[in-house]
């Protein structure tokens, strides 16, 4: 009776500590995110380079664009030119779908259908900012450059 259960903490011991190994591994690879793109209504979705983003800091990127205020929001997210998995960022939960000036808001970059909305109180230039750098679901966030 003792021997099956060391056996069996054995055997459990053995594949937890594989499984430990597969999940390290997955976390270290580095991941390049210098492709993005900010994709939404504005640019019907394609990759366009005028709204490639561009890293500013360590693993933070992002882009400008000028919107018009027309009461309507934008529908946006953040992808690579081929909607590669991993690197096609809309938005975590339900409670980060709108994004207002100033706010920032949880990230998931394996979304499918899930874009961003985003209403400009007032014409002007917007920057688009996903930033990687910290633990966790990336952060999505819109600053107004127009003085």
């Amino acid at each position: 009776m003792k021997k099956k259960g060391f056996v069996s903490i054995a055997i459990l011991a053995s594949l937890l500590s594989g499984c430990a190994t597969n999940v390290i591994d997955t976390f270290n690879t580095e991941r390049s995110y210098d492709g993005l793109y900010l994709r939404g209504v504005f640019s019907w979705w394609e990759a366009d380079e005028k709204y490639k983003l561009v890293e500013v800091s360590d693993e933070v990127y992002s882009t400008s664009i000028e919107l018009i205020a027309d009461g309507q929001p934008y529908d946006f997210k953040f992808a690579d030119a081929s909607w590669t998995p991993g690197m096609n960022c809309g938005f975590a939960n339900e409670s980060d779908r709108i994004i207002v000036v100033g706010d920032s808001v949880s990230s998931n970059c394996n979304t499918t259908d899930e874009n961003f909305q985003f209403t400009p109180k007032e014409t002007g230039v917007f920057e688009f900012t996903i930033d990687f750098s910290g633990f966790g679901a990336p952060k999505v966030s819109i600053i107004n450059l127009t003085p």
